[in-house]
């Protein structure tokens, strides 16, 4: 198998479908980690006060 049929292959939809999926990744699991410090700093305020 050559490369150039391989990159043709994941250009297709199906690369979009992929590209699209690893966005969604990403940008949830930096929403995830939002949240976490989030959560994070409002308990640490709560046992202060």
């Amino acid at each position: 198998m050559e490369f150039s049929t391989l990159f043709d292959s994941l250009t297709g939809a199906w690369g979009d479908e992929i590209l699209v999926w690893a966005v969604a990744a990403v940008a949830g699991c930096i929403c995830l980690i939002a949240l976490v410090n989030v959560l994070d700093m409002f308990l640490d305020n709560n046992e202060m006060g």
